[in-house]
């Protein structure tokens, strides 16, 4: 088992100890640490979302939809305190989850944006990909695409230094690295549909959002990089293909 199937297992179920699970944290300080990380934060989010109930609540929500269904006036100290303690539950995952350093950690829950997986994927394979050259051509990389259905009818115009597939979320997608103009730029394509074409910014990298039938292509580069143009210009090569 790799180290970034590792990450995502142990993402997915911070609690599993399968055979593999237990050999790679064996086998590899790293991801041991990373397991002990997870699991910690795990345990530590479950305490704080474990906020005494008041005794009385049930007889306050009675009470409170009978004055209003009666007199039709809201009483407002009941939502004051139950928004207060609403906040303070938030603030105190927020205080755990902010001591995390989320660039060394594969985040894709399933309700993540497609920009926000993207950005967390990028960040989290970094290390893996960027001394990799495997001056990939556009056969292979029309191998890859074909679950996605969908295919390069040319020669794909910029030089590519990594390709495979990856999850995604709660999918599977696409992964190319290849060179833009102002340093490595990643692509994605996943069979999540998206509406519109969306520009983000984030950690230092820009990226768009191109939808493609029920596909998306997501494109992430560095700051400066023109990932609107260099979507253009792939977009004008990608064709459908009948399944």
């Amino acid at each position: 088992m790799d180290e970034l199937e590792f990450r995502r297992r142990i993402m997915s179920d911070p609690k599993e100890r399968d055979s593999d699970i237990l050999d790679a944290m064996r086998t590899n300080d790293s991801n041991n640490k990373f397991a002990d990380d997870i699991l910690d934060l795990d345990n530590r989010i479950a305490k704080a979302m474990n906020v005494d109930v008041p005794e009385d609540l049930a007889d306050r929500i009675l009470f409170n939809q009978s004055s209003r269904n009666q007199t039709n006036v809201i009483t407002p100290n009941f939502i004051k305190r139950s928004m207060a303690m609403a906040a303070s539950v938030a603030f105190v995952v927020g205080l755990l989850v902010g001591q995390i350093n989320w660039g060394n950690v594969l985040v894709a829950p399933a309700q993540a944006s497609l920009a926000a997986t993207a950005i967390e994927h990028v960040i989290a394979e970094k290390p893996f990909v960027e001394h990799l050259d495997e001056r990939v051509n556009t056969q292979q990389i029309n191998a890859k695409m074909a679950p996605f259905t969908h295919q390069l009818d040319a020669q794909f115009p910029f030089h590519v230094y990594y390709l495979n597939h990856c999850g995604f979320g709660e999918a599977n997608a696409l992964h190319m690295v290849f060179q833009g103009e102002h340093g490595k730029v990643t692509l994605f394509m996943t069979n999540i549909a998206s509406a519109d074409v969306e520009d983000f910014q984030k950690a230092g990298m820009e990226g768009i959002i191109e939808p493609m039938g029920n596909a998306s292509m997501v494109i992430v580069g560095e700051k400066g990089e023109n990932v609107a143009n260099i979507a253009n210009s792939i977009k004008k090569l990608i064709k459908p293909v009948a399944i």
